[in-house]
C-alpha cells in the first residue's frame, strides 16, 4: 500500500505534469469507486470543464483542487494515477476512470484490487468531512510533539505497532514505515503503548520525521506494485533497516532479523537492539 512518502511523490509527479489544466470530459468506467451520494452521469458533469488549480495531500488522501471542488482521492493497496499524452495507447485492464485533459494529455486511475475511492466535496467544507474529518495529524505537523503522542497513544493497551498505524491517532504511517520507526527508536513493535514514556515518544516522532523525509526524498519505496511514475522506481527500499530483512542480519548488531505478525500485519524486527523489556 502506498505510504506518505509514496503519496507525496504521486502528487509532486501530478502536479509537475497536470497542474493548471482542463478536464475536457471523465468517464468513470467502475462504479463503485465513487463514495459521494451522486449519480455518475452528476459526478462526470460536475468535473467537466474544470481546471487543475492544485494537487496536494492530505496525509495519504490525494486532493484535486478544481475550483470551489475537490475531489479526494485514496489509492488504498493498488491504486495508481498515471498520465499519457492522448494518442497514447495503454492497457485498460483495471482501468476505473479516465480524465481527458487539455494540451493532449490524460489521466488515469488504474486499480487492480479495486479498494481506491473518489470523494467529490465542496472545497469550503471538506476537511470537516468524512473522509478528512477522521484524519490524525500527520508526524510533519508543527504542532505535534511527544507529549501529544504520549496523550492520545499511551491511553491504549495495544501493541505500539497497532497503534501507529491507527490513522486516527497519527496519518500517514503504514506497515514499512511503522517497522522503521520502531527499529529506529529501538522499540519493540509488541511493547505495549501504555508502557511507553514521554522519551520512548519523542524518539518515535522524531525518527518518524527522518525516515519519512529521507522516503520522500528517494521518492518512496518501489515494493510490490507501487510506481511514482510509468518506469521509474522510489528508492527508499535501498534503505531499509528491518522490513522485507527477515533472516537478514541487523545492520547494527549483526543478530538475525525476525518476522512476526502483529494484530495480523507482517512485522520486521531486531530482538537485540529492540527488546521488548
Amino acid at each position: 500500500m502506498p505510504e506518505l512518502p509514496e503519496v507525496e511523490t504521486v502528487v509532486r509527479t501530478l502536479n509537475s505534469k497536470v497542474k493548471n489544466l482542463t478536464i475536457k470530459k471523465v468517464k468513470i468506467t467502475y462504479p463503485n469507486l465513487i463514495k459521494t451520494d451522486i449519480s455518475i452521469e452528476d459526478f462526470e458533469n460536475k468535473i467537466k470543464g474544470r481546471k487543475i488549480d492544485n494537487i496536494s495531500r492530505i496525509a495519504k488522501h490525494i486532493i484535486f483542487e478544481l475550483q470551489d471542488l475537490v475531489l479526494i482521492s485514496h489509492l488504498r493497496m493498488e491504486g495508481k494515477w498515471f498520465v499519457f499524452d492522448s494518442q497514447t495507447v495503454y492497457d485498460t485492464k483495471h482501468v476505473e476512470a479516465i480524465f481527458e485533459l487539455s494540451d493532449n494529455k490524460m489521466m488515469v486511475y488504474s486499480d487492480t484490487r479495486k479498494f481506491g475511492t473518489f470523494h467529490l466535496q465542496e472545497k469550503a467544507t471538506f476537511k470537516s468531512q468524512n473522509p478528512i474529518n477522521k484524519v490524525g495529524p500527520e508526524p510533519f505537523n508543527s504542532a505535534l510533539n511527544g507529549q501529544y503522542l504520549l496523550d492520545i497513544m499511551s491511553r491504549s493497551n495495544k501493541h505500539i505497532k497497532t497503534v501507529l498505524l491507527d490513522q486516527t491517532k497519527i496519518s500517514g504511517i503504514g506497515n514499512i514505515y511503522a517497522d522503521e520507526i520502531l527499529f529506529d527508536s529501538k522499540i519493540h513493535p509488541e511493547k505495549r503503548a501504555s508502557a511507553l514514556n514521554l522519551e520512548d515518544y519523542e524518539r518515535i516522532l522524531k525518527s518518524s520525521k527522518k525516515i519519512l523525509k529521507r522516503s520522500i526524498d528517494l521518492g518512496g519505496s518501489t515494493i510490490d506494485t507501487y510506481q511514482p511514475e510509468q518506469g521509474i522506481d522510489g528508492k527508499f527500499q535501498n534503505e531499509l533497516k528491518v522490513h522485507t530483512r527477515k533472516n537478514k542480519p541487523c545492520y547494527e548488531c549483526g543478530r538475525i532479523i525476525e518476522k512476526i505478525k502483529v494484530n495480523g500485519r507482517g512485522t520486521y524486527f531486531c530482538k537485540e537492539c529492540q527488546f521488548l523489556y
